[in-house]
């Protein structure tokens, strides 16, 4: 290996373990005075997140003799189950913060934390493996990391579950963050041990050195946002948030007005035109009432703006000036309706198989949507 070579891959990994280094404190330590008060229930993984970068500290062994093949395998390995258990743990903590003793004090690290002491002892000279280890070290980390993997999976399909359950019970909006945030995130666990697998089987210096210049520029811009120094205060003057008050409080106060007559009393920039807006609404209400396409499980405004050729600020709109609060809202709504009239109709028949027809995932989230509206229970309509 040329000295430039050489230097080029040290200065790589260097990168790479400092900005770690730097990720690190910044996350057990950086905590913005706008809300230090409430920081860890906002932020339950910043730790676990500080955590992950404080363990590339043990990728030392490879900086101090880059090139060997004994320390490449072992940082290899370190860094695609650590990565893989470490994620995991954050995932739970952050989606899943009422869980946070489920993993049981990090149990997950013992197994390979007794694959990769040995590979740390060969790669710091400490001990001489026998003939053909590198063969059996390969498949053990193989064998662990497929566990790992599927952990990953089932997590994200963890996360999803979550985002319906919360869309239906509670009535989320799919612009609300947390919704988006847990959607855009969720596969990124994944994504990132594919490509940690990727270079491990490489086993290849140049391919982890193009490891470590995406994972040191990906970290940077995480640094960077979230210090974001250039952050300012919002205006609660004309905020989307003092709208949302506003209009909270109008609810409040006007509770015998109809949907419909409180958006007459909004001000409200149309963006359809009267023609577009009556073609998408009559599209809209055979979809609801001779379709019932609310009777879908787990639907989302995805579906109806394929359906309706349109994009998601119009048809936000539209269902706005068809007198609905949100998409979750007009499809509670029908849900309901379409329950109470199967009660009317089959008095005899299971709550939890009218729920089912309707839509809902359960016969508790059925109840709930009943109680939202301000409505009797769902088996109070089999007398009614």
């Amino acid at each position: 290996m040329t000295d430039t070579a050489y230097m080029i891959l040290y200065s790589a990994n260097l990168a790479f373990i400092i900005t770690h280094l730097y990720g690190w404190l910044l996350k057990w330590f950086y905590k913005p005075e706008a809300y230090r008060e409430h920081f860890y229930e906002l932020f339950p993984a910043q730790k676990a997140v500080g955590i992950i970068y404080l363990l590339q500290i043990f990728e030392l062994p490879y900086l101090l003799q880059i090139g060997d093949s004994d320390a490449l395998l072992y940082v290899n390995a370190f860094s695609l189950l650590f990565f893989s258990i470490q994620m995991l743990i954050m995932c739970e903590g952050y989606f899943f913060p009422e869980n946070k003793h489920r993993l049981n004090g990090y149990w997950l690290f013992i197994p390979a934390v007794v694959v990769l002491l040995p590979m740390f002892l060969q790669a710091i000279n400490l001990i001489s493996m026998p003939e053909g280890w590198r063969i059996w070290t390969v498949g053990a980390v193989s064998l662990l990391f497929m566990a790992y993997f599927s952990l990953s999976v089932r997590m994200a399909l963890r996360i999803r579950n979550a985002v319906r359950r919360a869309n239906e019970d509670q009535y989320a909006d799919s612009d609300d963050f947390p919704v988006r945030l847990a959607n855009l995130i969720r596969w990124i666990p994944t994504l990132v041990l594919i490509l940690l697998a990727i270079n491990f089987y490489a086993d290849d210096v140049w391919v982890k050195f193009g490891r470590d210049i995406l994972f040191t520029v990906a970290n940077v811009w995480f640094c960077i946002l979230t210090l974001n120094p250039w952050r300012k205060v919002a205006s609660t003057e004309n905020s989307d948030f003092t709208e949302y008050l506003n209009d909270s409080e109008n609810t409040e106060n006007n509770e015998s007005q109809t949907n419909a007559e409180k958006l007459e009393n909004t001000d409200i920039v149309h963006h359809v035109s009267d023609s577009r807006f009556d073609d998408l609404g009559r599209r809209l209400e055979l979809l609801l009432t001779e379709e019932k396409i609310f009777t879908e499980p787990h639907i989302t405004s995805d579906v109806l703006i394929s359906r309706l050729g349109t994009n998601s600020k119009y048809l936000a709109e539209v269902i706005r000036r068809c007198g609905y609060q949100s998409f979750y809202d007009m499809i509670s709504l029908h849900r309901v309706r379409h329950a109470i009239s199967l009660i009317h109709q089959h008095p005899d028949k299971r709550l939890a198989d009218i729920a089912e027809q309707c839509g809902f995932s359960s016969q508790a989230s059925m109840a709930k949507a009943f109680k939202a509206q301000g409505k009797d229970t769902p088996s109070s309509y089999r007398i009614a």
